[in-house]
This record gives structure tokens, C-alpha cells and sequence, in this order.
């Protein structure tokens, strides 16, 4: 009698053991399934600051979208690291407000190849068009070219609420965001020009729409625009200083669309 409950027993126990080995390979297949991402995104991120709040609320955000979606991002807070071989890792390139100076020279040089030859995509975030003469530098030419010939001029200090005009709804970054919307409490940046004339514009601000009211104004004012003069698929998006951006289902729409037409998705 006890032999046979042995028995029993012991093909019981051969049985659980086979399922948790059938478990085991299924989980491991799934987990090599995810270490191989459909595309790898570096995103280079202002490490402090006033806009530290924004970087660390896309963090969370972009972990969430890369894990439902299958890609990887890693972050880097300086462009140490930056050459040729590094940035050919990556299919995406997001520059998560960090401003267009300080680089490193062999950072410059690769970051220039890698949009010219257009070996990936970019997307810039706010900080991205801070052109001009900073923190005892002074502007890079050629990504003020890339941006449309622009520089920084002003920004609303105190922060205006305002309407977004969509102005090319057939491109791909625009897909299903509607015809307009609204973000609040942004510190629109002002430039010596609009950058018009050298770029496919995307979207526009409505300056008539701000709250409070402001007199620092361009008249013609994008926002969201690609520069199609390059290689490299690329989307410059002012909005970013605010975390409570990620709760304004337009922006992250347009943030989630850019992530996949930049990387050829």
C-alpha cells in the first residue's frame, strides 16, 4: 500500500515537474522575445532643473509605451558617450529637452552624420530650439539650420494657457489628434523668425488664445514642425515643461505617433 501511494506519488510529481519546466521554456521564449525590442530609442534627457519634473514624467510614460509596445529606451544625461558606433545602436534618437549646446565635439560630429546620412530619426522636445548664446557658448550653427534657421529670442515667463491649431492633419505625426487643443500653462518660447519657410509646419499656437494674455508674440507661430531638408525623419515639438503634459491625451497622441513614424515604424 505504501509502495503504490510511492508510485503515485512519484508520477504526480513527475508530472508537476514536467508543467514547470513547460512553464519555465515558455517564459524564457517570452523573455528572449522582449530582450530582442523592434527598435532601441536613446534619449538623451536634461538632467535637472526647471524641467526636471517633464523628463522624469516621460520616463515613466515612455517605460509604459515600451513595454506595451515592444522597443527599449535608454537614457544617457550627458553626450559623453556619443560617437558614431553609439548613436548606431539606436533607431531614435529623442532629445529630451536638452538644449543644443554643451556637446562634446565627437557628439557633434556624429550627431550631424547620423541626421544628415539620415540613419535614424530624431524627435527634439522644448529645450531643443534654446539657439543662441548660452552658459558661455555660442549657438550651433547648423542646428539652427536644422530647426528652420531660427533663434531663441524670449519666452512667456509666467506661463500662458493657449489652442493648438493643427495645420497638417495628413501627416503621420498628426493622425487622429483632431483639428485643435489645448495646453495648459506652457512658457511659449518666441524666436527671431518662424521657421516657415524652411520646414514642413505641423502645427501652429494661436496667440490670440492666450490666458492670460501676453505681449511677446510672433504672429506666425508653429510649434510642431519636420524639417524635410534632411535624411534623418525628424519632428521638433515645443511643448514639454510641464509633467502634467503626459495627462493631455492630444499631446501624448502626438508624442506616441512621432515615437513610431521617426523610427520607420
Amino acid at each position: 500500500m505504501r509502495f503504490s501511494r510511492l508510485v503515485s506519488w512519484f508520477h504526480s510529481y513527475r508530472c508537476c515537474w514536467g508543467v514547470a519546466l513547460l512553464l519555465v521554456f515558455f517564459a524564457s521564449g517570452s523573455m528572449a522575445q522582449n530582450s530582442n525590442p523592434r527598435f532601441k530609442v536613446i534619449a538623451l534627457a536634461e538632467a535637472g532643473g526647471i524641467h526636471r519634473p517633464f523628463v522624469d514624467a516621460a520616463k515613466v510614460w515612455l517605460q509604459k509605451l515600451a513595454a506595451d509596445n515592444k522597443f527599449s529606451v535608454d537614457y544617457i544625461e550627458n553626450t559623453d558617450k556619443i560617437d558614431d558606433a553609439f548613436l548606431s545602436r539606436y533607431q531614435l534618437f529623442i532629445q529630451l529637452n536638452y538644449p543644443p549646446y554643451g556637446w562634446t565635439p565627437t557628439a557633434v560630429a556624429a550627431f550631424i552624420k547620423y541626421i544628415e546620412e539620415g540613419r535614424r530619426g530624431w524627435i527634439g522636445f522644448h529645450h531643443a530650439t534654446l539657439l543662441g548664446e548660452f552658459d558661455g557658448t555660442q549657438m550651433w550653427p547648423w542646428f539652427s539650420q536644422f530647426m528652420g534657421g531660427i533663434r531663441f529670442t524670449d519666452y512667456i515667463a509666467k506661463f500662458a494657457t493657449a489652442t493648438v491649431v493643427v495645420e497638417d492633419p495628413s501627416h503621420a505625426v498628426m493622425k487622429n489628434v483632431g483639428g485643435s487643443f489645448t495646453v495648459d500653462q506652457e512658457e511659449w518660447y518666441t524666436y527671431d523668425k518662424s521657421p516657415r519657410a524652411n520646414v514642413r509646419v505641423l502645427a501652429r499656437v494661436n496667440e490670440a488664445t492666450y490666458t492670460p494674455d501676453s505681449p511677446k508674440k510672433m504672429g506666425d507661430h508653429p510649434v510642431i514642425w519636420t524639417n524635410e531638408h534632411y535624411k534623418a525623419r525628424n519632428v521638433y515639438i515645443f511643448m514639454g515643461h510641464h509633467p502634467e503634459l503626459f495627462e493631455n491625451s492630444a499631446f501624448t497622441k502626438i508624442v506616441s505617433n512621432s515615437i513610431f513614424w521617426a523610427a520607420g515604424q
